[in-house]
C-alpha cells in the first residue's frame, strides 16, 4: 500500500468510530437517566443490580475513552501521513504505528461494549425475577 493509501485509511475508519461514539454515549446517557429513577425509588433494587449497573458505567465511560483515543491516533496518522508524504520510508512505520494503536483501542472499545451487553443481561434477567418474585408473593398474598 503506498502512502497515500495509507494516511487515507484511518479516515475511512472514521464515520464507523463516530456511531459507535454516538450509539454509547446514547446508551451511557440512558444509564445515567435509569440511576436517577433508582434514585426516585431508593429501596426497591437490590445491592447486586445496583453493582452491575456501575459496573455498567465504568464499562461505557471505558468505552468512550477508548474511543475518542481511537479518533486522536487515526486523525494523527492521517495528518502526519499527509505531512511526511514525501519522506516516505520512516513516515510509513509512523503512519502504521499510529493507525495499529488506533485499531487496537477500537478493538478494546468493542470487546468492552460485548461485557456491557452481557452485563445489561444480567440486569434485565435479575428484574425480571423479582417482578416475578413480586407477583407470586402478591397472588399468595
Amino acid at each position: 500500500m503506498d502512502l497515500t493509501g495509507l494516511w487515507l485509511t484511518p479516515l475511512i475508519l472514521l464515520p464507523g468510530v463516530a456511531l459507535l461514539i454516538l450509539s454509547t454515549a446514547f446508551r451511557f446517557n440512558r444509564l445515567h437517566d435509569e440511576m436517577h429513577e433508582l434514585l426516585e425509588h431508593a429501596g426497591r433494587t437490590s445491592e447486586a443490580v445496583v453493582r452491575r449497573l456501575m459496573r455498567r458505567a465504568f464499562l461505557f465511560r471505558n468505552t468512550l475513552v477508548s474511543l475518542y483515543v481511537c479518533v486522536a491516533l487515526f486523525a494523527l496518522a492521517s495528518l502526519l501521513g499527509v505531512i511526511f508524504l514525501e519522506w516516505s520510508g520512516a513516515s510509513r512505520w509512523i503512519v502504521l504505528g499510529l493507525l495499529g494503536a488506533g485499531i487496537g483501542c477500537l478493538a478494546y472499545a468493542a470487546l468492552s461494549l460485548v461485557r456491557e451487553s452481557l452485563l445489561s443481561l444480567d440486569i434485565i434477567e435479575e428484574h425480571g425475577r423479582q417482578l416475578r418474585d413480586a407477583e407470586a408473593h402478591r397472588h399468595a398474598g
